[in-house]
């Protein structure tokens, strides 16, 4: 073999083992934080009922956990998925269902309408299907003979948002009373001028249209989870990376400002070292998954 071509394959073997080890380096940050979650799932687990409708073509999955007991008051923990309220599906909480129904709780995880592709849905739109939605989980539970009494919203990104927006404006209207709220990297304001990458991503370049987008005929502050808390907000678990580049810097303080300025019970996890996706701090995402099912027998 000339010292030519053996140049070119030294070089495409670089090339190629360079490439695998990225590729696995990224698969292993993103499957990481699902090993937490991870649930060797079976009959003696819980069943799982897919596909239900509750409106307009929308549909949710409900993990209900084996042996329940029928005879006592249960608790939902109903997760919302996140992708910047364009994107996801609820087979995105699968793992946190199978989670959730492994710890004794009855779980859903839902679809809800998306923006894009020339449709316009405000996040009031999609806080309504929410609650649509948890008055379908309330009667089908019934059917079951499954009496709840209490429940959680707990989302990621975008379905962070949704699940403070549902918890702190639907808390007692809600078919089943809200108790707390849990989130993962949710925005928490929408002022205009902090979404500049939402409003490039969405090929908005005004103002106006950004808030007829988030917003519909209504006000930025009507769709903000920080500017809807008040004294009666119920408590708020969630966390943040601190070097998180997909939504402003100012969203966890924003947060804390206010759930402090009104006296609401809270707990904010700090993870140092994680972008918005909270790959980097399996350890603090342990801790917050503990104190989760904490929560879950303080508050429920």
């Amino acid at each position: 073999m000339s010292k030519k071509a053996f140049g070119a394959w030294m070089c495409l073997l670089f090339a190629g083992v360079f490439l695998f080890s990225a590729l696995l380096s990224i698969w292993y940050a993103g499957s990481a934080p699902m090993r937490l979650l991870a649930v060797e799932w079976n009959e003696t687990v819980g069943t799982i009922y897919r596909d239900l409708p509750y409106q307009d073509g929308l549909h949710y999955d409900l993990y209900i956990p084996a042996d329940i007991d029928q005879t006592s008051p249960q608790h939902l923990l109903l997760f919302i998925h996140g992708g910047s309220f364009n994107s996801g599906a609820k087979e995105d909480g699968d793992a946190w269902c199978r989670y959730f129904a492994s710890q004794g709780y009855i779980a859903a995880t839902l679809d809800y309408s998306l923006q894009g592709e020339g449709r316009q849905v405000p996040l009031q739109q999609m806080n309504d299907e929410i609650a649509a939605c948890v008055a379908a989980i309330d009667a089908y539970c019934t059917s079951l003979g499954c009496q709840i009494d209490g429940m959680a919203p707990v989302g990621v990104s975008a379905g962070g948002t949704l699940a403070m927006n549902y918890a702190y404006t639907c808390a007692d209207s809600s078919a089943i009373p809200v108790r707390f709220v849990c989130q993962l990297a949710g925005p928490a304001d929408f002022q205009p001028e902090d979404w500049g990458l939402l409003k490039q991503a969405n090929g908005i370049t005004s103002d106006e249209d950004f808030i007829a987008m988030m917003a519909g005929n209504g006000s930025i502050d009507e769709i903000s989870p920080a500017q809807l808390i008040t004294p009666a907000s119920v408590p708020t678990l969630m966390g943040y990376g601190l070097r998180d580049h997909v939504i402003p810097g100012n969203q966890r303080l924003k947060m804390t400002e206010a759930l402090r300025s009104n006296g609401v019970p809270f707990e904010c996890h700090e993870f140092p070292n994680s972008n918005h996706g909270l790959y980097a701090d399996l350890d603090v995402l342990q801790i917050f998954l503990d104190q989760l099912l904490a929560w879950c027998e303080r508050y429920f």
